[in-house]
């Protein structure tokens, strides 16, 4: 498989900004309360990089009006691309990634329309750049609704396809028989008799309670024992079940925290709940607040029963006068068991009244704890959240000019000093250092993942991948040269698509290449989906699959980093290989490469790929070993002498493990419009070691060439 001919583009959807001679940082800067700090001095921060202080040029505070709008019918933003810089130019800013996460918690169906309705007005303002919104469902675990995206109508669409469920309210589904307190069942006998004979009627009655008329016709289970235990351990658990409530909500913010708290950058977590229940423990509490800070997450509750008059306070309000009814009672004589009983609980249900029937003032601690504030009892959302994003869009913007100009693809890793210890940070944790190429935007999500492999010690193997790099045109001020990355198809993984009938093949592939000093000269990267019919997707595996990418360089010795991804499993393994750019006069040749497979391209060849030639391109062939079916073919190019009258030349031979088999010279077509040859040659094809050895002769002048193989037996 080639890639050019199957490759579909995928739209990785996230971009990472680069930066070049200078670096435009946003910083956050909160107090340990979650606090934004909004009094910082240019002396109060200190930036390193890589362990070196680096000289700040520029410091001042930048609140949400001063960000540019965005034009209309773009309420969610996307990560700007970056101008190709050149030398000496600013960077675009490494803006802080917010990543917005709604996340919908035990909704029912009318709290789920309130929250339907929070999402898109949400969805209609402006937000600030470089933010990526994502939906997710918290439960028993942390579901993905869908994708971090910045595609409003995707997010809607996603929003109202979600299957949220409610949550089992354990309390809800015993209440019938919790309520039920039956004093006696009373079980009446009667008889008749006459000439005819007689007859028995037994009823039951009820007293107390609406208990289940389909009982089991004995009186014990009802007055026994064993059932007055019951029913008091039943009482007993409707109590208990708040404290599970409370430890079942609490133990989903841990989780959502410690998952969320993977992602990179700022992450501002929209909690669209109908109330909070905790277990009581503030020190239980206050190690969710701090797992949260430490993960750069804000919560910013929504209380999605709206403005209601059946609020949670209410419930919080009349549960308190139940506390203080049962303590004025306490003056009375009352002795009654009942009576006692219930003054020995007061306290219960004081505490209950207080972290368990005012769910709401638990999302307002778990907010304001983190920075964020409570979206509760009201049904206009917009002003809040305009405060939101004026929270979100709040920062210090910091330029320094980075002490080392040396761009070789390596993460700069940015660490931050505060003159006050009981602050943090916000901010970017470094960034690739990448110089600005010719052509080169944003770096997409894949490209990341490839620099991260590159940077990576020791550097990640999961298969194995060939490489190769060959030189065409050499008589300029660059020289013309080219790489190719061959890998089988059999090591990527083939997703099947049962609907479609078909499997799915995902790779991705980075490599930069690096001058003497370390330094990137050039870029080639490729993110490939195959669709493939089950029917052919044996054959599909039995090809390899090639890249090839041509560049322009100055004579000089290079390295060429390669990272490899099978995207459907995030297996990654990286190559490394070097080659040297000579600069020649006179007549020239390229390197000389065997070729799989010679196809047809649209149009004329592209002069700037060397692969291409007339109306065709070559696949290379890196593998050295063949098989004694393989009919072998060789591909180079003679670049005559302009300044020579006499027409070129090229003498072949073909050698067997080391002697000539066969020679010949011939005379050569004329050149392209180029000034270039093309020639496909086919080789010779004999068991154990073979070399072909390609002279180009013109006007007593020689350039050479060769290229060895084995052929199996």
């Amino acid at each position: 498989m080639a890639v050019a001919q199957d490759a579909r583009p995928v739209d990785s959807g996230l971009t990472i900004k680069s930066s070049v001679n200078e670096v435009l940082l946003d910083l956050v800067v909160r107090d340990k309360h979650g606090k934004l700090v909004k009094n910082l001095k240019p002396g109060d921060v200190e930036i390193y990089e890589d362990g070196v202080l680096q000289p700040i040029r520029s410091f001042r505070m930048v609140t949400a009006p001063e960000a540019a709008p965005q034009p209309e019918g773009q309420p969610t933003a996307k990560a700007e691309p970056v101008a190709t810089q050149k030398a000496g130019s600013a960077s675009g800013p490494l803006h802080t990634l917010h990543l917005v996460c709604i996340v919908f918690q035990n909704l029912d169906p009318n709290t789920k329309k309130y929250a339907l309705d929070a999402v898109q007005s949400f969805l209609k303002e402006e937000l600030p750049p470089g933010t990526w919104v994502a939906l997710f469902n918290l439960g028993s675990k942390l579901t993905v609704l869908h994708n971090f995206t910045a595609n409003r109508e995707e997010l809607l669409q996603a929003a109202r396809n979600a299957s949220t469920g409610t949550t089992l309210d354990f309390a809800g589904v015993a209440s019938a028989i919790l309520s039920a307190q039956p004093n006696s069942v009373t079980t009446t006998i009667s008889g008749s008799a006459g000439p005819s004979g007689g007859s028995i009627t037994v009823t039951q009655d009820f007293s107390g309670g609406d208990l289940n008329n389909y009982a089991i016709n004995d009186a014990s289970v009802s007055t026994g024992q064993g059932a007055a235990l019951q029913r008091g351990e039943l009482v007993q658990q409707r109590r208990v079940f708040g404290d599970l409530e409370g430890m079942r909500e609490t133990d989903q913010i841990i989780m959502m925290t410690d998952e969320l708290g993977r992602l990179p950058g700022r992450k501002t977590v929209l909690l669209m709940s109908p109330g909070l229940m905790t277990t009581g423990d503030p020190d239980r509490f206050d190690s969710i607040l701090n797992r949260a800070r430490t993960r750069d997450i804000t919560v910013y509750s929504i209380d999605v029963n709206g403005l209601t008059p059946n609020s949670n306070t209410q419930a919080s309000t009349a549960a308190t006068r139940r506390v203080a009814w049962l303590s004025k009672s306490q003056i009375s004589n009352a002795s009654d068991v009942g009576s006692n009983m219930e003054q020995m609980r007061q306290d219960d249900y004081l505490h209950a009244a207080v972290r368990k029937s005012d769910t709401q003032a638990t999302l307002r601690a778990l907010s304001e704890g983190t920075g964020g504030f409570l979206i509760g009892s009201t049904n206009d959302l917009r002003k809040p959240f305009r405060h939101l994003l004026e929270d979100m869009d709040t920062h210090y913007e910091v330029v320094y000019d980075p002490v080392s100009d040396k761009y070789d693809g390596h993460f700069r890793k940015i660490s931050y000093k505060l003159v006050r210890p009981d602050l943090t940070v916000e901010s970017r944790a470094g960034y690739f250092a990448m110089p600005s190429l010719e052509g080169s935007g944003p770096l997409a999500a894949f490209e990341v993942a490839g620099l991260m492999a590159l940077d990576a010690k020791p550097q990640p193997h999961a298969f194995d991948f060939r490489s190769a790099a060959y030189e065409f045109r050499a008589d300029g001020p660059t020289s013309q040269s080219g790489v190719a990355f061959e890998m089988p198809a059999t090591n990527l993984t083939a997703t099947p698509q049962p609907e479609q009938k078909t499997h799915r093949l995902h790779a991705s592939i980075l490599a930069v290449v690096k001058d003497a000093g370390g330094q990137i000269v050039d870029k080639f990267s490729e993110d490939s989906v195959w669709e493939i019919g089950d029917d052919k997707l044996a054959v599909a595996q039995s090809q390899p699959i090639t890249w090839t990418h041509p560049f322009n360089l100055p004579p000089g010795h290079y390295t060429i980093e390669a990272a490899l991804t099978d995207r459907e499993t995030n297996r990654t393994s990286t190559n490394v290989m070097t080659f040297d750019n000579a600069k020649h006069s006179g007549i020239g040749l390229s390197s000389v490469m065997l070729v799989r497979e010679v196809e047809p391209v649209k149009g004329q060849a592209d002069a700037a790929d060397p692969f291409q030639f007339a109306t065709s391109r070559v696949i290379p062939e890196l593998a050295t070993a063949l098989q004694p079916a393989t009919a072998p073919y060789v591909y180079f190019v003679v670049y005559p002498d302009k300044a020579k009258a006499e027409k070129p030349q090229i003498e072949v031979q073909f050698l067997v493990d080391g002697k000539i088999v066969a020679k010949q010279t011939s005379a050569l077509p004329p050149p392209d419009a180029s000034g270039a040859i093309p020639m496909v040659v086919g080789a010779v094809r004999r068991p154990g070691h073979c070399e072909l050895k390609i002279a180009a002769l013109q006007g007593g002048e020689a350039a050479e060439n060769s290229v060895e193989y084995t052929v199996a037996q």
